[in-house]
């Protein structure tokens, strides 16, 4: 697979990928970023793979520690949305939260891990985060929270989009969550 992050680890802007098509502008005029935060590049890539049917709604932008969406974060100021896992190197998704608690506080975080405990939950809730994912993740929960956290009416996805969605839920060897399993073995390394 080529590396579609630069050394940082941050998502090399090819123009094929979802997060680089142009949005509808939403209600209020400003379009939406999502910052999707995560050590495991070809999980990253099926995310964004996935999510690209809503390309029209928000924009995708990649990181793959919380070192690294720091740097994401400090860059593009118009960020609305981060989704981060717990466990990383450099800086874990607890890490990246009290960052983001000091300095980007109205930004709303959902939370992702594969460790998922009622500690970890209770943690959670008591940080004042919008959402709570487990790993294994599917596409259509992640893409219900983002509308949810970005307060976009959940019936509000055109027909384009809902056309596209149901064509990738009639492909052979569909797989709730990754739209198609042959799509997502050729993230796999």
């Amino acid at each position: 697979m080529a590396n579609i992050f630069n050394k940082d680890g941050i998502y090399n802007g090819q123009e094929n990928h979802p997060g680089n098509h142009k949005r509808e502008l939403q209600k209020d005029g400003r379009v939406r970023d999502v910052l999707i935060v995560d050590d495991e590049e070809p999980l990253l890539l099926t995310i964004a793979e996935g999510l690209s049917i809503y390309k029209k709604y928000f924009n995708l932008l990649t990181a793959t520690n919380g070192a690294d969406a720091v740097k994401v974060l400090k860059s593009s100021p118009a960020i609305d949305l981060v989704i981060t896992d717990l466990s990383m190197p450099k800086m874990d998704g607890f890490e990246l939260l009290a960052y983001m608690n000091r300095n980007y506080p109205k930004i709303p975080v959902i939370l992702m891990t594969a460790f998922g405990t009622p500690k970890i939950e209770e943690i959670v809730s008591s940080m004042g985060i919008f959402g709570y994912l487990e790993k294994p993740l599917d596409i259509n929960i992640i893409a219900d929270n983002i509308f949810a956290a970005l307060a976009i009416k959940p019936g509000y996805v055109d027909s384009e989009t809902r056309e596209i969605k149901d064509r990738e839920l009639n492909k052979p060897n569909y797989v709730p969550g990754f739209f198609n399993a042959n799509d997502y073995k050729k993230t796999m390394p």
